[in-house]
């Protein structure tokens, strides 16, 4: 079998993916890589997980024809976001890959071993047949992207791990149990909805810049597969046929509620910019007190004992009166998804957040939280519209020197979508009822005072792109063990209250 020659970092790239679609964790070992060079006009890398997963990566150019399959640690060793490529060719009939690159000049070689069990099942699985693929429309991605993180891998009675698509409503759903999000106006090509375990893999730096298709492979009795396309990449994952899912629109509160505000623009990137460094964000569910009254819509947030800090808008619609309490990532998942039509319902009800216009859009509920509101007495008031001071000396905004009075700030910045820690509130999902090669700076030539290359620069960029995704990617597991660990404590600790308490009732 003749060798197959491919750049470093598409070895890197392809581990990155697999990785995060297979849910594997910083030192899991993956699936054998299956390399198909010659067909379709390029070369293909497939790798297939036992749970029905997999991931594909179409290579444009021009190779002969070969293939061989890897396996998955090689990738971390041979694969890396640097100049140069890797050669790759079969040892041992078959049961060795050996991969060998220059390293800065210096001649480099690794030797992997395969499994015959595991090189038979990679050379021998076939990719789900797409009979046709389904766009379905604009801004699909980023509304798949956006349903990932408003889900809860944990939970049990339903399956909230899984985003829904449905055909007939041109919906995307999903929920965590403590607030839920629908995107409408898509187009699916299949009939029936489909639960999918959420494909946070399209939050992947190699995926994330490209639209998304979608396609349903029926299996019969079996589980179907859901196909989904971002540029060169093909990923695919089984329905969760027999999974349970709530019914969301028996959770979504209709009617224009107590209070009814329109954000402007200028309102909402004020709001959003402002609102993670309101007093309390250290606390666990940050809490923040919303308030409709007088025409103006009102963030509030207090630290025990500080003094009250709140957000003001200056250019919005609003009519009538209410106050709640909610946790602040709730409101800032509105924002980030376009949402500036919030209606109000009370203080123990939740807050139904709509895209602005009459078209399809966004929907985010949110559940409000127990507890007292933050009073306005005394409060600091930070206000969207301000005029432009002239002397930043004279016109500070410390909350020492100002109270109740415009304040100036820099124009907002959008910011990113926050990462949701899963921080469960009392509520029936029938009715709320409360609330990831590092490597040295490469310059493309021998010349370090030369200008730098332009190839290298963007590999760099990829390098540190793939690092910060492995980087979150891991962070989000760690945080998943530490919550089981702190419930696993709890039952302990319950269990131990329950047998001093039979104790003290033997005489």
């Amino acid at each position: 079998m003749p060798p197959i020659t491919l750049p470093r970092r598409t070895l890197h790239a392809f581990r990155t993916v697999a990785k995060k679609h297979f849910g594997l964790k910083a030192r899991d070992d993956g699936p054998c890589v299956r390399v198909d060079a010659g067909g379709e006009g390029g070369t293909r890398l497939t790798a297939a997980g036992p749970d029905g997963r997999g991931v594909s990566l179409y290579i444009p150019g021009d190779r002969p024809p070969a293939g061989l399959v890897l396996p998955f640690d090689l990738l971390s060793q041979a694969g890396a976001a640097k100049n140069g490529d890797v050669q790759l060719s079969e040892a041992d009939r078959g049961d060795a890959l050996v991969a060998n690159w220059d390293e800065r000049g210096v001649p480099r070689s690794i030797r992997g071993t395969l499994e015959k069990k595991d090189r038979d099942r990679a050379a021998n699985f076939a990719p789900p047949a797409v009979p046709g693929w389904t766009d379905p429309g604009e801004d699909f991605g980023d509304a798949l992207r956006a349903a990932c993180e408003v889900t809860d891998i944990e939970s049990t009675r339903y399956a909230l791990g899984c985003v829904r698509l449905d055909p007939a409503a041109g919906r995307i759903e999903a929920t965590d149990s403590h607030h839920l999000l629908i995107a409408r106006g898509f187009r699916f090509g299949f009939g029936e909805p489909v639960l999918l375990s959420a494909p946070h893999v399209l939050s992947a730096a190699p995926l994330r810049r490209h639209d998304v298709r979608v396609a349903f492979v029926p299996a019969g009795k079996a589980a179907g597969i859901v196909v989904l396309s971002a540029g060169d990449w093909t990923v695919w994952t089984p329905e969760a046929r027999d999974a349970r899912f709530p019914e969301l629109d028996r959770v979504v509160p209709g009617g224009e509620g107590k209070a009814r505000v329109s954000l402007s623009t200028i309102d909402a990137a004020f709001l959003s910019d402002r609102l993670d460094s309101l007093p309390g964000a250290g606390d666990d569910r940050k809490p923040v007190t919303l308030e409709a009254k007088d025409g103006a819509f009102l963030i509030r947030a207090a630290e025990e004992g500080g003094t009250p800090v709140e957000l003001a808008t200056g250019s919005s619609q609003v009519t009538g009166t209410a106050i709640c309490v909610a946790d602040r990532r709730f409101v800032a998942r509105a924002l980030t998804n376009g949402c500036t039509d919030l209606a109000m319902f009370g203080p123990e009800e939740p807050v139904r957040c709509d895209a602005g216009g009459d078209g399809p859009g966004t929907t985010v509920v949110f559940a409000t939280l127990a507890g007292d509101p933050v009073p306005a007495k005394d409060a600091v008031r930070l206000t969207a519209n301000a005029p432009a001071a002239t002397n930043r000396q004279t016109a500070p905004d410390t909350p020492d020197a100002v109270r109740d009075a415009h304040v100036t700030h820099p124009a907002p910045q959008k910011r990113a979508s926050p990462q949701m820690p899963r921080n469960r509130i009392t509520q029936n999902l029938n009715g709320y009822t409360t609330n990831r090669s590092n490597g040295h700076a490469v310059r493309g030539d021998e010349n370090p005072d030369g200008p730098p290359d332009h190839d290298a620069l963007l590999e760099r960029v990829s390098a540190l792109g793939g690092t910060l995704s492995e980087a979150a990617s891991e962070a989000r597991s760690l945080a998943t063990d530490l919550r089981k660990l702190k419930k696993r404590n709890r039952t302990v600790t319950s269990a131990l209250a329950g047998l001093k308490r039979l104790g003290s009732l033997v005489v």
